[in-house]
Protein backbone atom coordinates (compact mmCIF):
# COMPACT_ATOMS: atom_id res chain seq x y z
CA UNK A 1 0.00 0.00 0.00
CA UNK A 2 1.06 3.21 -0.96
CA UNK A 3 0.88 5.49 2.31
CA UNK A 4 2.08 9.12 2.24
CA UNK A 5 2.37 11.35 5.35
CA UNK A 6 1.68 15.23 5.41
CA UNK A 7 3.35 16.34 8.38
CA UNK A 8 5.74 18.72 10.02
CA UNK A 9 9.46 17.46 9.12
CA UNK A 10 11.02 20.84 8.35
CA UNK A 11 11.11 22.75 11.81
CA UNK A 12 14.17 22.91 14.11
CA UNK A 13 11.64 21.43 16.66
CA UNK A 14 12.45 18.01 18.97
CA UNK A 15 8.81 16.87 18.56
CA UNK A 16 8.01 17.93 15.28
CA UNK A 17 10.74 16.67 13.69
CA UNK A 18 10.37 13.14 15.86
CA UNK A 19 6.31 12.62 15.91
CA UNK A 20 7.33 12.60 11.98
CA UNK A 21 10.08 10.08 12.24
CA UNK A 22 7.25 8.29 14.31
CA UNK A 23 4.75 7.62 12.20
CA UNK A 24 7.00 6.64 9.16
CA UNK A 25 8.81 4.57 11.02
CA UNK A 26 5.50 2.66 12.86
CA UNK A 27 3.37 2.57 9.46
CA UNK A 28 6.30 1.04 7.97
CA UNK A 29 6.62 -2.30 9.38
CA UNK A 30 4.25 -3.88 7.31
CA UNK A 31 5.64 -3.60 4.64
CA UNK A 32 3.75 -0.34 3.09
CA UNK A 33 5.16 2.08 1.19
CA UNK A 34 5.30 4.81 3.42
CA UNK A 35 7.03 7.91 2.64
CA UNK A 36 6.85 11.91 4.31
CA UNK A 37 5.55 14.32 1.63
CA UNK A 38 8.52 17.03 1.11
CA UNK A 39 6.22 20.35 1.21
CA UNK A 40 9.24 22.62 2.38
CA UNK A 41 8.02 26.39 1.01
CA UNK A 42 9.83 29.02 1.66
CA UNK A 43 7.09 30.28 4.00
CA UNK A 44 7.47 27.24 6.42
CA UNK A 45 11.74 27.81 6.31
CA UNK A 46 11.70 31.09 7.21
CA UNK A 47 9.82 30.32 10.56
CA UNK A 48 12.94 29.07 11.58
CA UNK A 49 15.74 31.69 11.14
CA UNK A 50 19.26 31.23 12.75
CA UNK A 51 18.35 35.12 14.19
CA UNK A 52 15.18 35.76 14.78
CA UNK A 53 14.04 38.76 12.38
CA UNK A 54 11.98 41.86 14.36
CA UNK A 55 12.11 45.54 14.28
CA UNK A 56 13.20 47.98 17.32
CA UNK A 57 15.86 48.57 19.91
CA UNK A 58 15.29 45.74 22.12
CA UNK A 59 15.04 43.24 19.38
CA UNK A 60 18.71 44.78 18.29
CA UNK A 61 19.71 44.65 21.51
CA UNK A 62 18.01 40.86 22.00
CA UNK A 63 20.30 39.75 18.65
CA UNK A 64 23.64 41.41 20.05
CA UNK A 65 23.25 39.70 23.41
CA UNK A 66 22.76 36.47 21.84
CA UNK A 67 25.19 36.80 18.68
CA UNK A 68 27.67 34.81 20.49
CA UNK A 69 25.49 31.72 20.76
CA UNK A 70 24.32 31.62 17.35
CA UNK A 71 26.85 29.67 15.97
CA UNK A 72 25.92 26.84 18.00
CA UNK A 73 22.19 27.26 16.98
CA UNK A 74 23.62 26.84 13.63
CA UNK A 75 24.74 23.40 14.69
CA UNK A 76 21.69 21.93 15.76
CA UNK A 77 20.35 23.17 12.80
CA UNK A 78 22.87 21.41 10.99
CA UNK A 79 21.80 18.15 12.90
CA UNK A 80 18.52 18.51 12.37
CA UNK A 81 19.21 18.77 8.38
CA UNK A 82 21.50 15.81 8.15
CA UNK A 83 18.69 13.51 11.02
CA UNK A 84 15.66 14.10 8.24
CA UNK A 85 18.24 13.57 5.33
CA UNK A 86 19.71 10.60 6.73
CA UNK A 87 16.51 9.12 7.99
CA UNK A 88 13.18 10.28 6.02
CA UNK A 89 12.44 8.37 3.03
CA UNK A 90 11.19 11.62 1.54
CA UNK A 91 8.86 12.07 -1.68
CA UNK A 92 10.06 14.96 -4.52
CA UNK A 93 10.47 18.58 -3.36
CA UNK A 94 7.43 20.75 -3.13
CA UNK A 95 8.09 24.42 -3.08
CA UNK A 96 4.26 25.98 -3.43
CA UNK A 97 0.96 24.28 -3.17
CA UNK A 98 0.76 24.68 -7.19
CA UNK A 99 3.30 22.01 -7.55
CA UNK A 100 1.57 20.01 -4.81
CA UNK A 101 -1.73 20.16 -6.63
CA UNK A 102 -0.36 19.86 -9.98
CA UNK A 103 1.86 17.14 -9.55
CA UNK A 104 0.48 15.15 -6.21
CA UNK A 105 2.44 12.10 -5.28
CA UNK A 106 0.65 8.93 -6.32
CA UNK A 107 -1.14 7.67 -3.14
CA UNK A 108 -3.40 5.32 -1.76
CA UNK A 109 -3.92 7.24 1.32
CA UNK A 110 -2.38 10.43 2.76
CA UNK A 111 -2.23 10.75 6.62
CA UNK A 112 -2.15 14.25 7.58
CA UNK A 113 -0.98 14.87 11.52
CA UNK A 114 0.40 15.25 13.95
CA UNK A 115 0.77 18.07 16.03
CA UNK A 116 -1.44 21.93 14.63
CA UNK A 117 -1.52 20.90 11.30
CA UNK A 118 -5.25 21.77 11.59
CA UNK A 119 -4.43 25.19 13.27
CA UNK A 120 -6.63 27.72 11.33
CA UNK A 121 -4.68 30.79 11.68
CA UNK A 122 -2.07 29.09 9.46
CA UNK A 123 -1.71 31.25 5.78
CA UNK A 124 -4.09 30.03 2.59
CA UNK A 125 -1.57 27.96 1.12
CA UNK A 126 -0.41 25.68 4.07
CA UNK A 127 -4.46 24.90 5.08
CA UNK A 128 -5.30 23.57 1.92
CA UNK A 129 -2.03 21.70 1.78
CA UNK A 130 -2.37 20.41 5.78
CA UNK A 131 -5.75 19.32 5.36
CA UNK A 132 -5.32 17.76 2.49
CA UNK A 133 -7.37 19.75 -0.51
CA UNK A 134 -4.55 18.86 -2.98
CA UNK A 135 -5.53 15.15 -2.56
CA UNK A 136 -7.52 13.25 -5.77
CA UNK A 137 -10.61 11.88 -5.63
CA UNK A 138 -10.45 8.17 -4.99
CA UNK A 139 -7.11 8.26 -2.47
CA UNK A 140 -7.82 8.30 1.30
CA UNK A 141 -7.65 10.83 3.61
CA UNK A 142 -6.99 10.50 7.04
CA UNK A 143 -5.72 12.69 10.01
CA UNK A 144 -3.94 11.17 12.76
CA UNK A 145 -3.34 13.23 16.11
CA UNK A 146 -4.22 16.59 14.52
CA UNK A 147 -4.50 19.00 16.56
CA UNK A 148 -6.34 22.54 16.05
CA UNK A 149 -4.14 24.03 18.36
CA UNK A 150 -7.10 26.24 19.87
CA UNK A 151 -10.36 25.33 21.54
CA UNK A 152 -12.70 27.07 18.90
CA UNK A 153 -12.60 27.87 15.23
CA UNK A 154 -12.72 31.46 14.52
CA UNK A 155 -15.85 32.37 12.90
CA UNK A 156 -14.27 33.43 9.65
CA UNK A 157 -12.71 30.30 9.10
CA UNK A 158 -15.60 27.78 10.27
CA UNK A 159 -16.77 27.62 6.60
CA UNK A 160 -13.77 27.04 5.33
CA UNK A 161 -12.51 24.20 7.48
CA UNK A 162 -15.72 22.27 7.19
CA UNK A 163 -15.40 21.60 3.81
CA UNK A 164 -11.82 20.55 4.44
CA UNK A 165 -13.40 18.50 7.21
CA UNK A 166 -15.86 16.57 4.95
CA UNK A 167 -13.74 14.51 2.66
CA UNK A 168 -11.76 12.61 5.41
CA UNK A 169 -12.66 9.07 5.44
CA UNK A 170 -11.05 8.66 9.33
CA UNK A 171 -10.39 11.60 11.65
CA UNK A 172 -8.56 11.81 14.47
CA UNK A 173 -7.40 14.26 16.95
CA UNK A 174 -4.66 15.02 19.45
CA UNK A 175 -6.83 16.90 22.14
CA UNK A 176 -10.11 16.21 23.38
CA UNK A 177 -11.25 19.74 22.64
CA UNK A 178 -10.67 18.42 18.46
CA UNK A 179 -13.59 16.29 19.04
CA UNK A 180 -15.93 18.77 19.69
CA UNK A 181 -14.86 20.91 17.04
CA UNK A 182 -14.85 18.67 14.19
CA UNK A 183 -18.25 17.27 15.33
CA UNK A 184 -19.90 20.99 15.36
CA UNK A 185 -18.10 21.71 11.92
CA UNK A 186 -18.82 18.36 9.72
CA UNK A 187 -20.81 16.34 11.75
CA UNK A 188 -18.19 13.79 11.92
CA UNK A 189 -17.30 12.06 14.58
CA UNK A 190 -13.36 12.15 15.63
CA UNK A 191 -11.40 9.99 17.30
CA UNK A 192 -9.06 10.74 20.20
CA UNK A 193 -5.20 9.52 20.26
CA UNK A 194 -2.19 9.35 21.23
CA UNK A 195 0.67 11.94 19.52
CA UNK A 196 2.86 9.33 16.80
CA UNK A 197 5.75 9.03 19.51
CA UNK A 198 3.90 6.55 21.71
CA UNK A 199 3.31 4.47 18.07
CA UNK A 200 7.05 3.46 19.09
CA UNK A 201 8.30 1.78 22.43
CA UNK A 202 11.35 2.69 24.67
CA UNK A 203 13.75 0.00 22.99
CA UNK A 204 13.13 1.77 19.68
CA UNK A 205 13.55 5.11 20.81
CA UNK A 206 16.78 4.33 22.96
CA UNK A 207 17.70 2.77 18.93
CA UNK A 208 17.63 6.14 17.66
CA UNK A 209 19.29 8.24 20.59
CA UNK A 210 23.17 9.21 20.32
CA UNK A 211 25.61 10.31 23.24
CA UNK A 212 25.83 14.34 23.62
CA UNK A 213 29.56 15.10 23.68
CA UNK A 214 29.70 15.91 27.24
CA UNK A 215 28.96 14.09 30.49
CA UNK A 216 27.04 16.25 32.73
CA UNK A 217 27.22 13.10 36.24
CA UNK A 218 23.81 13.33 37.82
CA UNK A 219 21.84 16.12 36.52
CA UNK A 220 18.07 17.57 35.89
CA UNK A 221 17.61 17.82 32.32
CA UNK A 222 15.47 21.25 31.42
CA UNK A 223 13.76 21.06 27.96
CA UNK A 224 12.91 24.91 27.79
CA UNK A 225 10.59 26.01 24.84
CA UNK A 226 9.02 28.62 26.19
CA UNK A 227 11.21 30.24 28.69
CA UNK A 228 8.86 31.55 31.14
CA UNK A 229 10.17 33.21 34.67
CA UNK A 230 7.97 30.80 36.56
CA UNK A 231 9.13 27.67 34.89
CA UNK A 232 12.80 28.72 35.16
CA UNK A 233 11.70 28.74 39.22
CA UNK A 234 10.35 25.47 38.99
CA UNK A 235 13.66 23.97 37.14
CA UNK A 236 15.77 25.60 39.56
CA UNK A 237 13.93 24.65 42.96
CA UNK A 238 13.91 20.90 41.75
CA UNK A 239 17.59 20.68 41.01
CA UNK A 240 18.37 22.61 44.25
CA UNK A 241 16.22 20.15 46.43
CA UNK A 242 17.37 17.01 44.66
CA UNK A 243 21.46 18.60 44.51
CA UNK A 244 21.37 18.07 40.70
CA UNK A 245 23.35 20.13 37.80
CA UNK A 246 21.15 22.29 36.44
CA UNK A 247 21.89 21.21 32.56
CA UNK A 248 19.29 23.41 30.33
CA UNK A 249 18.87 23.19 26.79
CA UNK A 250 17.58 26.61 24.93
CA UNK A 251 17.37 28.93 22.39
CA UNK A 252 16.29 31.62 24.63
CA UNK A 253 18.10 34.00 26.63
CA UNK A 254 18.99 33.26 30.21
CA UNK A 255 18.43 34.77 32.95
CA UNK A 256 20.13 33.42 35.65
CA UNK A 257 23.11 31.00 36.02
CA UNK A 258 22.86 26.88 35.17
CA UNK A 259 25.64 24.42 35.31
CA UNK A 260 25.34 23.87 31.72
CA UNK A 261 23.13 25.55 28.36
CA UNK A 262 23.04 23.64 25.70
CA UNK A 263 22.07 25.15 22.05
CA UNK A 264 23.89 22.72 19.79
CA UNK A 265 21.47 19.70 20.57
CA UNK A 266 20.42 17.75 17.82
CA UNK A 267 17.20 15.46 17.68
CA UNK A 268 18.91 12.29 18.65
CA UNK A 269 21.04 13.64 21.58
CA UNK A 270 17.79 15.10 22.94
CA UNK A 271 16.22 11.70 23.49
CA UNK A 272 19.53 10.48 25.14
CA UNK A 273 19.50 13.72 27.25
CA UNK A 274 16.18 13.16 28.51
CA UNK A 275 16.77 9.10 28.75
CA UNK A 276 19.65 9.68 30.97
CA UNK A 277 18.92 12.47 33.26
CA UNK A 278 18.10 12.08 36.93
CA UNK A 279 14.93 14.45 36.36
CA UNK A 280 13.33 15.83 33.83
CA UNK A 281 11.70 19.48 33.77
CA UNK A 282 9.55 20.68 30.50
CA UNK A 283 7.75 23.30 29.40
CA UNK A 284 7.08 21.50 25.78
CA UNK A 285 4.20 18.71 25.06
CA UNK A 286 6.90 16.65 23.78
CA UNK A 287 8.94 17.12 26.53
CA UNK A 288 6.39 15.19 28.58
CA UNK A 289 5.98 12.97 26.03
CA UNK A 290 9.14 11.78 25.80
CA UNK A 291 9.57 11.90 29.83
CA UNK A 292 6.58 9.44 30.34
CA UNK A 293 8.14 7.27 27.72
CA UNK A 294 11.73 6.86 29.23
CA UNK A 295 9.93 6.62 32.78
CA UNK A 296 11.72 9.77 33.84
CA UNK A 297 10.35 11.02 37.00
CA UNK A 298 9.71 14.76 35.81
CA UNK A 299 7.33 17.66 36.35
CA UNK A 300 5.56 19.71 33.54
CA UNK A 301 6.02 23.91 34.30
CA UNK A 302 3.95 25.22 31.57
CA UNK A 303 2.40 27.40 32.99
CA UNK A 304 0.42 29.23 30.37
CA UNK A 305 -3.15 28.89 29.45
CA UNK A 306 -2.76 29.02 25.94
CA UNK A 307 -0.31 26.43 25.37
CA UNK A 308 -0.71 24.47 28.64
CA UNK A 309 -3.99 22.48 27.86
CA UNK A 310 -1.69 20.31 25.15
CA UNK A 311 0.61 18.85 28.16
CA UNK A 312 -2.28 18.72 30.77
CA UNK A 313 -4.44 16.65 28.50
CA UNK A 314 -1.31 13.92 27.87
CA UNK A 315 -0.83 14.00 31.83
CA UNK A 316 -4.60 13.77 32.12
CA UNK A 317 -4.67 10.23 29.65
CA UNK A 318 -1.76 9.04 32.22
CA UNK A 319 -3.50 9.90 35.23
CA UNK A 320 -0.86 12.48 36.24
CA UNK A 321 -2.34 16.18 36.67
CA UNK A 322 -0.17 16.16 39.56
CA UNK A 323 2.95 16.44 37.94
CA UNK A 324 1.59 19.92 36.48
CA UNK A 325 0.06 21.05 39.72
CA UNK A 326 2.25 19.91 42.08
CA UNK A 327 5.56 21.65 40.31
CA UNK A 328 3.65 25.05 40.76
CA UNK A 329 5.80 25.28 43.87
CA UNK A 330 8.76 23.67 42.64
CA UNK A 331 7.83 20.35 44.27
CA UNK A 332 9.26 17.19 42.62
CA UNK A 333 6.24 14.88 42.77
CA UNK A 334 6.98 11.27 42.88
CA UNK A 335 5.67 9.23 40.02
CA UNK A 336 4.75 5.18 39.80
CA UNK A 337 5.04 4.41 36.46
CA UNK A 338 3.77 0.61 37.16
CA UNK A 339 0.04 2.37 36.99
CA UNK A 340 0.96 5.06 34.05
CA UNK A 341 2.03 1.87 32.18
CA UNK A 342 -1.32 0.57 32.03
CA UNK A 343 -3.09 3.62 31.84
CA UNK A 344 -0.85 4.17 28.60
CA UNK A 345 -1.47 0.78 27.11
CA UNK A 346 -5.04 1.15 26.75
CA UNK A 347 -4.90 4.33 24.96
CA UNK A 348 -1.64 2.87 22.55
CA UNK A 349 -3.47 0.09 21.66
CA UNK A 350 -6.71 1.98 20.62
CA UNK A 351 -4.19 4.64 18.72
CA UNK A 352 -2.54 1.69 16.58
CA UNK A 353 -6.04 0.32 16.12
CA UNK A 354 -7.50 3.33 14.88
CA UNK A 355 -4.77 3.37 11.87
CA UNK A 356 -4.74 0.06 11.18
CA UNK A 357 -8.79 0.64 10.69
CA UNK A 358 -8.64 3.79 8.93
CA UNK A 359 -6.16 2.60 6.36
CA UNK A 360 -7.72 -0.84 5.78
CA UNK A 361 -11.23 0.94 5.20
Amino acid sequence: MKIRLMTFHTPKNYGAVLQAYSLMSYLSRNGDDVKVIDYNTPALRAKYPIIPKGRGFKHLAYNLIMLPTYGRKRKKYQKFDAFVQHNFRLTERYESLAGLTSAPPEADAVITGSDQVFNPSRIAEERKAFYLDFVPEGVRRISYAASFGMSAVPEDRREEIAAYLQKFDAISVRESTGIGIVRALSGKTAVEVLDPVFLNDKSFWRGVEKPYRKDFGRYLFYYRLMGAAGSDDIARKIAAEKKLKLVVMTDGLMRWKADRVLRDVGPEEFLYLTDHADFVVTDSFHGVAFSLLFEKQFAFSDGNPATRERGVNLLRAAGLEHAATGAGEGQAPQLDYTGIHERLAGAENASRAFLTEALRG
